[in-house]
């Protein structure tokens, strides 16, 4: 492994890649030292995502930040999402790469949130022998960031910052300073966040972030939607201060998000704040109680996980008894700070399953569809880490629950269907050009493939036509029960829905079974009930449609054996 200092250039100042953006992006390429993507947007698509980023990756360096690595939990290291993430890293070819210390969840479920660890020796070690594995895998060090937090276990008797410092020296990693987060932690624990940063090894911070936030009185959530207050920035430039040295800064902004040139204006107000680290002060005075904190008792790492999982998934359906956990605030009771990241795991699910299917939220009406989706929430559990994978389940779901039936269950199925192939992986599709020179012999010979990103469906209800009229706003009734076939593709960035005949549609099914085209076509006039003169026609009908729609793999036929010499 090289030394860790090579892996952190010095880019300068950045902002975070965000879609709103892209449209201005492409049409100024801004002055921007740096843009920092989310690894897992990218890692888990073969869609647009990935060919937006290859038109900006070939201007501006890249730095990965992920958000589900998971390095806290004690569940084994996730060797899927590693996988993926070094693909990921090999196409980009990051600056950085960079995670948070946290922990998404446990027993294969995911809370998507940046869950905090409790600050043990146990936990402290587990964490470092982790990063380790993680580094020595992805053969370069990683930089983790500091916590936005909303409870403190019980357990904890590590002081924080102290924890960070630690980890960041026995593991080798670096370390990304959330300066926002900073604050925020400080002000919900009631911290002094001088002591704070005093306390952590500044050489080993190879990026900063600045956000916004949202103070509720009580407590502060690190919800990236807002400006960077004045006391983050006083405590920004005691950083860049003590540091002696401009770090690598980016701007965060996630939610609400505005215009590209807001946050190029907030990136400016960085880079002055860094020319002007020296007049840092007055720091934020956040601290209310100067008492060093001592744990008064133990509990094991995988308990502690456990119970806050547990407490995270279940919500109102289980006592966790939080004051037996989690340290008492003023003003801020334990299942005031539990109830932040209870309500926040709901609304996260709730939102993303909401998006996708808007013609099933009309089918039902918003009163049965809100139901539906409390429902699903509460008692489906998020298993994969990205979270664009969690409303898969909810088609089976519906067809259990009291608001569905078997037609919005064929709707809930389509609108699932479209969502997904927005991610599958692109496959080149058969063009006439792959089939110049092909011999029938070897025609019959090979076998016919669909593009990855397609899926045929068979539902009992005209359900396109019904998609259809609701995107048009024609107010459709619900049809009748009535056979209908359809094939959803994508073609670039575009998911296409076609209506297909019966005969083609079984015609397509029995064809994409693997089997040898001739082996089909020599059982398919029997199978459909159609003479072999009237299937032949048909069926060149049907090829030159599917070959102008794309909706054919090239490499099978395009591998098969061909006249020798052909032009």
């Amino acid at each position: 492994m090289k030394k860790a200092s090579s892996y952190f250039p010095d880019l300068g100042f950045g902002l975070g890649l965000r879609i709103p953006h892209y449209p201005h992006i492409f049409e100024h390429w801004p002055k921007v030292d740096w843009f920092e993507i989310i690894s897992e947007n990218f890692m888990d698509t073969e869609g647009r995502p990935i060919r937006n980023l290859a038109k900006i990756r070939e201007r501006y360096p890249i730095v990965l930040h992920g958000i589900a690595m998971s390095i806290g939990t004690v569940d084994p290291i996730n060797s899927e999402y590693l996988k993926k993430l070094k693909r990921l890293m090999d196409w980009v070819k990051p600056a950085w790469v960079s995670d948070h210390l946290c922990w998404t969840g446990i027993a294969h479920k995911n809370s998507h949130d940046l869950l905090p660890v409790p600050y043990t020796e146990e936990a402290l070690k587990h964490i470092v022998g982790r990063i380790k594995h993680v580094q020595d895998f992805l053969e370069r060090p990683i930089a983790l960031e500091n916590p936005s937090t909303y409870l403190e276990f019980k357990t904890s008797h590590i002081p924080e910052a102290e924890f960070i410092a630690r980890m960041a020296e026995e593991s080798g990693c670096h370390l990304l300073l959330d300066v926002n987060n900073v604050y925020v932690s400080c002000y919900n624990h009631r911290l002094d966040p001088k002591a704070y940063i005093d306390a952590l090894p500044l050489h080993k911070v190879a990026q900063i972030h600045l956000s916004g936030h949202t103070n509720n009185g009580t407590h502060i959530v690190d919800t990236h939607d807002d400006h960077v207050v004045d006391g983050v920035w006083s405590l920004y430039k005691y950083v860049i201060h003590q540091s002696g040295r401009t770090i690598n800064t980016m701007v965060e902004w996630d939610d609400h998000i505005p215009e590209f040139a807001v946050l190029d204006a907030e990136l400016t107000k960085a880079k002055v704040a860094a020319r002007d680290a020296k007049n840092y002060a007055p720091l934020p005075d956040l601290a209310r109680d100067q008492t060093r904190y001592v744990a008064n008792i133990r509990t094991s790492l995988k308990d502690a996980e456990t119970r806050m999982q547990d407490a995270i998934l279940m919500g109102k359906a289980l006592d966790s008894k939080p004051d037996e956990w989690i340290r008492a605030k003023a003003e801020f009771a334990p299942a005031d700070q539990l109830a932040v990241y209870v309500n926040a795991y709901r609304y996260r699910l709730y939102e993303v399953t909401m998006g996708d299917f808007p013609v099933l939220k009309y089918y039902l009406g918003d009163e049965a569809f809100d139901r539906l989706i409390d429902d699903f929430v509460n008692h489906a559990q998020s298993e994969h880490f990205n979270i664009s994978r969690y409303p898969v389940k909810l088609p089976q779901f519906l067809s259990k629950h009291q608001t569905g039936d078997a037609f919005a269950v064929e709707i809930a199925e389509l609108e699932n269907t479209i969502s997904q192939l927005h991610d599958a992986e692109e496959t080149v599709a058969l063009e006439p050009k792959h089939l110049e020179g092909l011999t029938p012999e070897a025609l019959m010979e090979s076998v016919l493939k669909p593009r990855k990103a397609l899926k045929l469906l068979a539902p009992d209800y005209p359900i396109n036509a019904y998609y259809r009229a609701v995107k048009e706003e024609q107010s459709p009734k619900k049809p009748r029960k009535k056979k209908s076939y359809l094939i959803i593709f994508r073609h670039e960035d575009s998911v296409w829905r076609m209506d297909l005949e019966k005969n083609e549609y079984y015609a397509l099914e029995r064809l994409f079974s693997g089997k040898p085209i001739g082996v089909v076509l020599e059982s398919l006039p029997a199978e459909l009930g159609v003479a072999e003169e009237e299937l032949s026609t048909e069926l060149m009908q049907w090829f030159g449609r599917w070959i102008r729609n794309g909706i054919l793999a090239a490499d099978e036929v395009a591998a098969a054996p061909k006249i020798k010499n052909a032009v």
